[in-house]
C-alpha cells in the first residue's frame, strides 16, 4: 500500500504581465483576454498554452493566496477527460488521485427496480471519474506555469469595456493592487487598460462582464437546496455512484479517493464518498444546524444499507441551485463560457461538463483561426461558438430540468410512469447507450480538441508550493 502524503499545493502562477512595468501598447495588446481563473476559465487558458496567441488570464482573487483541502469535487464525463488529456493536465490529476464511476445505480424511492449503466455497456474503461477541484487547478496550473504565452493578471477587476470605433479591438479598463492592507489609505487601486481581439467571460454565474454587456439571461430557482457533505462508510463503495430520486429531490452518493490526503492510492477499496442531497428550503437551516451524529441519523433512510453504517460526516455545505440560460453567448469580441452562460440543477452532473464542452469548441475555433493567420475574435469565430454550443446546452438545461421536476414529485401517475422508464432503461440497451453516451460528453456531435497542444508527461511537483483557492467549481 502506498503511504498517505500531502498532496502538493497549488503554486500561483507568476504574473508575466509586461505592462505594470511596461508602459508600451505591445505590452498591454493581446489576442485573447479571459475573465475568471476558476477550473473552466484556466482550462480554456490551458487548451490555448503554447500556441501563437497571446493570452491573459484576469482573476479578481489574490492567487497568492491559499487554502487547504475544502472535499469539493465534480463529476467529470469522459468528454471533459478527453480535453484534459489533449491539453496535457490529466497524467498529473490522475497521479494526484481520481476516482472513476464504473456503475451507477439509479432508483425511484421504495420502488425495489433499479436501472444500472456500467463501463462495458459503451465499452469505455470508466463512465467518468470524480475529482476534487483542486487536483483539477493543480493539473491546469502546470500546464499553465510553463507556458510562455499566458500572462496572469492578479489580482485585478474589470471597470468597463468597449469596442474601439473600428470594432476590432476589444478595449478592457481593469483595477489592479486589489489585495486588503497593499494600499496606503489615501492610495487608490492601479488602473491599467489592455485592449484583444476576444474578450472571454469565465467568471461564474453571477458574471459582471456578461452584465456590462447587458446580455440578458433566464433564470430562474427550484425551490431546493443542495447540501454537500463527505462521509466514510463501514464498507467500500468499489467505484459504484448512486442516484435516488425522491420526493424532495435527488440524492446522489459519489465514489471518492481513500483520503483528501491520498496520493496515488487506489480507490477501489475507499470508504470515502460524496454526498449531494437535494432538499427543500424550508429543510435547510434545520439540516445545516444539527450535530455531526444527529446528521448522520437524518441522512440514513435516504442514503440507504448498501455502504454499510455511516461513520462520519465532513462540514456541510449548502447551495441553492438555479437554472440560467443567457439569451446569447456573443457580442462584439466577446463570448461567455461555462456558468457565464449557462447554470442547471445538479441532477445528472452536467453543469462543469456543458461550461468545459464550452472550452473545447472555443478553444477549436480560435486555434484555427489562428493557424489560418485569421482574427481569432472575428465575427465568423463568434457566430460559430454560438451556434455549436447554444442547441447543445440548451437540450441539457431542458433534460435536465424535464429530470428534476419528474423525479421530485409524488403525483402517482408521473411516479408510475418514472418507474416503468427505470425497468425500460435496464433492460433496453439500445436506449441506454445514446442516453450514457449524450451524458458522458462522447456523442458524435460533441466537439474534440483537435491537435496535440501539449503531449509532454508531467512529473509531480518536488515540494509543497503555496496554495491558491477556487471560488466556484465550475465557471
Amino acid at each position: 500500500m502506498v503511504a498517505f502524503a500531502p498532496l502538493p499545493a497549488l503554486t500561483p502562477l507568476e504574473s508575466k504581465l509586461e505592462s505594470k512595468r511596461d508602459p508600451s501598447a505591445a505590452a498591454r495588446t493581446f489576442d485573447v483576454v479571459i475573465v475568471g481563473a476558476g477550473m473552466v476559465g484556466s482550462a480554456l487558458a490551458a487548451a490555448l498554452a503554447g500556441s501563437s496567441l497571446k493570452v491573459a488570464l484576469v482573476e479578481a482573487r489574490d492567487l497568492s493566496l491559499g487554502m487547504g483541502p475544502d472535499g469539493r469535487a465534480s463529476a467529470l464525463g469522459l468528454g471533459s477527460i478527453q480535453l484534459f488529456e489533449a491539453i496535457g493536465a490529466w497524467d498529473l490529476m490522475r497521479q494526484l488521485g481520481v476516482s472513476p464511476i464504473e456503475r451507477i445505480e439509479i432508483s425511484d424511492g421504495d420502488f425495489r427496480g433499479v436501472a444500472h449503466l456500467r463501463h462495458s455497456d459503451i465499452d469505455q474503461p470508466a463512465l467518468g471519474y470524480i475529482v476534487e477541484n483542486r487536483v483539477t487547478q493543480i493539473g491546469l496550473q502546470q500546464v499553465l506555469r510553463s507556458a510562455d504565452n499566458i500572462h496572469l493578471i492578479s489580482p485585478a477587476r474589470i471597470q468597463g469595456f468597449a469596442t474601439d470605433a473600428q470594432q476590432a479591438w476589444q478595449i478592457i479598463h481593469l483595477e489592479t493592487d486589489l489585495e486588503p492592507g497593499s494600499l496606503h489609505p489615501d492610495q487608490k487601486p492601479t488602473l491599467i487598460t489592455i485592449k484583444t481581439k476576444l474578450l472571454v467571460a469565465c467568471d461564474g454565474v453571477h458574471s459582471q462582464v456578461r452584465q456590462q454587456a447587458g446580455i440578458p439571461v433566464r433564470a430562474w430557482g427550484y425551490g431546493q437546496s443542495c447540501l454537500v457533505s463527505t462521509v466514510t462508510t463501514e464498507r467500500p463503495h468499489h467505484q459504484v455512484a448512486y442516484e435516488r430520486f425522491r420526493p424532495w429531490g435527488p440524492f446522489a452518493i459519489l465514489p471518492m479517493t481513500p483520503s483528501a490526503q491520498s496520493l496515488g492510492e487506489s480507490s477501489e477499496y475507499s470508504h470515502r464518498s460524496c454526498v449531494v442531497w437535494t432538499i427543500s428550503d424550508i429543510e435547510r437551516e434545520r439540516l445545516m444546524a444539527l450535530s455531526e451524529a444527529e446528521f448522520l441519523a437524518a441522512m440514513a433512510p435516504s442514503f440507504g444499507s448498501q455502504l454499510g453504517a455511516l461513520l462520519s460526516a465532513s462540514p456541510r455545505a449548502c447551495y441553492q441551485p438555479r437554472r440560467l440560460h443567457a439569451q446569447r453567448y456573443t457580442a462584439p469580441r466577446l463570448a461567455l463560457v461555462g456558468d457565464a452562460a449557462h447554470s442547471t440543477h445538479p441532477v445528472g452532473g452536467q453543469g462543469v461538463n456543458m461550461g468545459l464542452r464550452d472550452v473545447t469548441q472555443l478553444a477549436q475555433l480560435v486555434l484555427t483561426a489562428a493557424a489560418e493567420q485569421q482574427d481569432p475574435g472575428s465575427d465568423l469565430v463568434l457566430k460559430r461558438y454560438e451556434g455549436s454550443r447554444s442547441w447543445d446546452n440548451r437540450a441539457v438545461l431542458l433534460g435536465t430540468d424535464i429530470a428534476n421536476r419528474a423525479f421530485s414529485n409524488n403525483w402517482i401517475l408521473l411516479r408510475e410512469a418514472r418507474r416503468l422508464g427505470i425497468l425500460t432503461l435496464e433492460h433496453a440497451l439500445w436506449l441506454k447507450r445514446p442516453l450514457m453516451r449524450q451524458a458522458m460528453g462522447i456523442a458524435p456531435y460533441h466537439p474534440r480538441l483537435q491537435g496535440s497542444l501539449r503531449s509532454q508527461p508531467q512529473t509531480m511537483p518536488s515540494k509543497s508550493m503555496p496554495s491558491i483557492g477556487v471560488s466556484e467549481p465550475s465557471r
